[in-house]
C-alpha cells in the first residue's frame, strides 16, 4: 500500500480502491477497532451487507468509511498489521490518502480550506481579538459561519489572543546556543500563548536555554484533515527549514501540542519522502509533557514545588497516546505535593477539524459522551488535558476550559502569568 504523496502511485484512483479493499477485508477479519470510532462500525456494516466480501463495495461506501475518520490514530496503535508487518496496513494514512485523492479531482470544500489554514485565520483574528471573539460567540454570526463555512454553530470555538506568543518570545534576549527549541504550534500562537509563555519558563526553570524559532507555520495537520496534500507538504518543507539545523545539532524540538508532535515525528518522513532534513526533526522532536516527564524519571526534574494542585481529573489524548504517552502526564503531575491524579483515556470527539463540521457535530458528541460525563461528574476537580482542541469539549462538560499539564506546573512552581514577569528568563527567539 502506498502511503507517500510524492509517488504516482498514491494518487492512482484504481489503485486506491483495491488498497482499501483489500484493507478493509483485513480489518472485518480482524475487528479488534470495532468500537475505536464510528468508521468501523460502518465499515463492518457494508461488508456484511456485500456477504463479507470486501472486493464488491462501492465507491461511495469506500468514501463514507473514509470521511468518518478523524485521525486520531489509536486503531494504528491497536492494530497488528502496521508496517513491517507484510500487511503494511495503516488505516489512517489510507484514509488520508482517500480525501486527498478525492480533493485532487474535486477540489476543495469550502470548509476545508477555510479551517485547514490556521494561520490565515489565526492573523486575522488577533488583528482584532475582542472584535473576533464577540462574533465567534454571537448566535447570528455563528449562524452565517455554519452556513458559509461549514462549522457547526454550537461548536465551543478557541478565542484569540491579544498578544501573539511570537511577539512575547521575540521580545526577550535571543538565546545563541540553546539547549531546547520550542516549535510552538499554530493553537499557542494565535489562541494560547499563556501555554507558551509557561512552558518556557518551566523549562527554564530546569536549566535549559529555550529558543523559539521566527517563521514557524502550522504543523499541517488541519491541512491533511480536508485532503490538501500540497499545502500540508509545503508546510512541512517551511518548518524542517526552520528546524532541521537544530535538530542537525542535537537540539530536542520540543512541540506544546501533541498533534504537532506526531506530525513531526511521524507524517513528515512520509510527507516528504524520507528527505534527511524530515528526518532529522522527527528524530528531534518530542511532545513536551513527555520531555518533561523523561526529566522526571530520570531524576532530573525539579522538586522546589510552592504550591501543590489539589485533585486533577487529567484527559490523556488520543494523539498523546499514539505517541506512548499514555500515563506520563500523570506520573509527572503526582510529582507535585498533595496531588491526586485521576487519568481519563477517552477521546474528545473533535480530533483536528473533523468534530468542527456541522455534518459531524452530533457524532463527535456522541463520541465524546463518556468523557464529557466523567468530566461532569468530577467538576470539582482540576481539569486537564495535553491538547488545547479536546480542550473545547472538556470545558463544555467541565465547566472551565482544562489546563496543560505544563500550565500546571508553572503553577506549582509559582512560574504562571500570576507570579512571573513576561520578561524573566534566559531564553528567547533567534533571528
Amino acid at each position: 500500500m502506498e502511503y507517500r504523496p510524492g509517488r504516482p502511485a498514491y494518487w492512482d484512483e484504481t489503485a486506491l480502491a483495491e488498497d482499501m479493499k483489500r484493507a478493509f477485508d483485513i480489518c472485518n477479519g480482524c475487528r479488534l477497532c470495532y468500537n475505536l470510532c464510528p468508521s468501523f462500525p460502518e465499515l463492518f456494516r457494508f461488508v456484511e451487507g456485500h456477504d463479507d466480501d470486501a472486493s464488491r463495495l462501492t465507491a461511495a461506501e469506500l468514501d463514507r468509511v473514509a470521511d468518518l475518520c478523524y485521525q486520531c490514530k489509536l486503531c494504528y496503535v491497536k492494530c497488528p498489521y502496521t508496517p513491517p508487518h507484510h500487511f503494511d496496513l495503516d488505516f489512517p494514512r489510507l484514509m488520508l490518502r482517500s480525501k486527498a485523492v478525492r480533493a485532487k479531482k474535486a477540489g476543495l470544500s469550502r470548509s476545508d480550506r477555510f479551517l485547514g489554514d490556521p494561520d490565515r485565520t489565526g492573523r486575522l483574528g488577533t488583528l482584532l481579538p475582542a472584535l473576533t471573539n464577540w462574533a465567534t460567540t454571537a448566535p447570528a454570526v455563528r449562524g452565517v459561519m455554519e452556513r458559509v463555512v461549514g462549522v457547526d454553530r454550537r461548536r465551543r470555538l478557541p478565542r484569540y489572543a491579544r498578544v501573539r506568543f511570537s511577539r512575547w518570545a521575540g521580545a526577550r534576549p535571543p538565546a545563541r546556543d540553546p539547549d531546547v527549541v520550542v516549535f510552538s504550534t499554530c493553537t499557542v500562537e494565535y489562541n494560547e500563548p499563556g501555554l507558551g509563555r509557561d512552558a518556557v519558563r518551566v523549562l527554564e526553570h530546569q536549566g535549559f536555554t529555550v529558543t523559539v524559532p521566527t517563521g514557524q507555520q502550522c504543523c499541517g495537520m488541519p491541512a491533511l484533515d480536508g485532503g490538501d496534500m500540497a499545502g500540508a507538504v509545503a508546510r512541512a518543507r517551511a518548518n524542517v527549514a526552520r528546524l532541521a539545523d537544530y535538530a542537525r545539532a542535537g537540539k530536542p524540538i520540543v512541540a506544546l501540542q501533541p498533534t504537532c508532535a506526531y506530525v513531526l515525528k511521524t507524517e513528515y518522513p512520509l510527507l516528504l519522502d524520507d528527505d534527511e532534513a524530515a528526518a532529522a526533526v522527527a528524530a528531534a522532536t518530542v511532545d513536551v509533557t513527555d520531555f518533561l516527564a523523561d526529566l522526571a524519571r530520570s531524576g532530573r526534574l525539579k522538586t522546589d514545588f510552592v504550591r501543590s494542585l489539589g485533585p486533577v481529573t487529567y484527559h490523556v489524548s488520543c494523539h498523546t497516546r499514539a505517541l506512548g504517552g499514555g500515563g506520563r502526564g500523570r506520573d509527572l503531575l503526582a510529582r507535585v505535593p498533595g496531588t491526586r491524579v485521576m487519568m481519563v483515556e477517552q477521546c474528545a470527539g473533535i480530533d483536528g477539524t473533523w468534530g468542527l463540521k456541522a455534518e459531524w457535530y452530533d457524532t463527535s458528541q456522541e463520541v465524546a459522551a463518556k468523557l464529557t460525563r466523567t468530566f461532569q461528574q468530577r467538576r470539582e476537580t482540576e481539569p486537564c488535558s495535553d491538547c488545547k482542541l479536546a480542550g473545547l469539549q472538556i470545558a463544555e462538560a467541565a465547566g472551565r476550559a482544562p489546563a496543560h499539564p505544563v500550565e500546571l506546573l508553572a503553577r506549582a512552581y509559582g512560574l504562571d502569568d500570576g507570579a512571573a514577569t513576561a520578561a524573566g528568563g534566559r531564553g528567547g527567539t533567534d533571528a
